[in-house]
């Protein structure tokens, strides 16, 4: 009996001493100080060596560093492009001078070597559905994927050419294949810190997009409004993202960038914001573009910074706050009476940054573009900005 009772005290004094010796709970984690290095901030590969390219890259994370900032979103794919050695894609005409170049080296591997070395977690940014800008088909590369559908008389509507450029149908499941294996293969390749995508949802409300899908949907049965069964494709795609996501590793981030504008959202790009927010399996991180000044007559900035902050969220979603930097020093056409406040106000941006630290729901925020940390009509912004990070 007593053997017992000693065993019995030793197993508690056991466990209160390993109680004793546990961690605290980690902090809050830290603020996340983020940076888009877009497919217009990337240096271009073309006619340089590795080891050019190399300190180009140490230069600019060193930068990065110095400046405060611990997180990137690099542009991987913009316009269903790579901007890596890709067996999927076309070579971007951003990093090989032309679409479908060859690369000598590989710049984005050389860019993962330069941001683990200045502490600085790098997510690959893609936009899922774009494929161009420009709404001629014939600039596309022999034998990548969009061009060969076409060529192929696009028998199934998987690609929509419209006047403002060329986009993967988002309805279509079989785009959504084609995606997914994109990021599997950044995924599969590189020890990136996430996945990110932005605002390229539907590219219009025109019908004709996805004509041939909505049809067989309501053959079927399906009586939901366009608007809503758009919504629910895209919504569909992006949790089959996130599943791709965490299936390589659970702790790989998934973020999104919508747009500011929550009607916009809502009625043009079917980006179903709040159910993404409020619902685990979508995205980690929330950052909508907030790109408007204090002053802007329809879309002023602490108004829509408190519209987004009262959605519900769950638990398990960050949001953060996209910063309109690209604006800083210049006029903006839409903003009605406050068309010049980022010229006249050097200090806007910074006062942003505190407008976000001030509510309790933002934990970070982006800042839009790496170039104008460098560009000369922002430098006045800019030094006000980084001197409060």
């Amino acid at each position: 009996m007593k053997h017992r009772l000693f065993a019995l005290i030793l197993i508690i004094s056991l466990l209160l001493a390993s109680c004793q010796a546990a961690p605290e709970e980690p902090d809050a984690p830290a603020e996340i100080r983020a940076v888009w290095i877009s497919c217009f901030d990337w240096e271009s590969a073309e006619g340089k060596s590795e080891a050019a390219y190399r300190a180009l890259t140490d230069a600019m994370f060193s930068h990065l560093r110095t400046a405060g900032f611990n997180t990137a979103f690099v542009h991987l794919r913009a316009f269903s492009d790579a901007f890596y050695p890709s067996k999927l894609f076309p070579v971007s005409a951003y990093l090989a001078g032309e679409r479908g170049g060859r690369l000598s080296f590989d710049p984005f591997a050389l860019m993962l070597e330069s941001a683990a070395a200045n502490g600085i977690a790098v997510h690959g940014w893609i936009n899922p559905f774009r494929i161009a800008n420009d709404p001629d088909p014939s600039k596309l590369c022999d034998g990548e994927p969009a061009k060969d559908l076409l060529a192929a008389g696009d028998p199934d509507g998987r690609v929509a050419v419209l006047d403002n450029g060329i986009y993967y149908n988002p309805a279509a499941p079989e785009n959504h294949a084609l995606i997914l294996a994109g990021v599997n293969e950044i995924l599969q390749t590189y020890p990136v810190a996430g996945i990110h995508i932005d605002d390229y949802f539907y590219p219009s409300a025109d019908p004709a997009i996805d004509r041939a899908q909505y049809a067989a949907y309501q053959a079927a049965g399906g009586e939901l409004p366009l608007t809503q069964w758009r919504k629910q494709a895209v919504n569909t795609f992006v949790a089959a993202l996130y599943d791709t996501v965490k299936a390589k590793d659970p702790a790989l981030t998934l973020s999104i960038s919508p747009a500011g504008n929550l009607e916009n959202n809502r009625q043009t790009l079917c980006a179903d914001v709040e159910t993404w927010l409020s619902t685990p399996g979508y995205a980690d991180w929330i950052l909508p573009q907030l790109y408007f000044g204090f002053s802007h007559e329809t879309l002023p900035f602490d108004a829509l910074l408190a519209e987004w902050a009262a959605l519900p969220r769950d638990e398990s979603v960050r949001l953060l706050c996209g910063l309109g930097a690209y604006k800083l020093g210049k006029a903006d056409p839409y903003a009605g009476g406050g068309k010049t406040e980022w010229i006249d106000d050097p200090g806007l941006l910074a006062r942003q940054l505190e407008a976000v630290r001030a509510n309790a729901a933002y934990s970070g925020f982006a800042f839009f573009s790496y170039q104008d940390l460098l560009r000369d009509e922002a430098q006045a912004g800019v030094s006000a900005f980084l001197t409060r990070l």
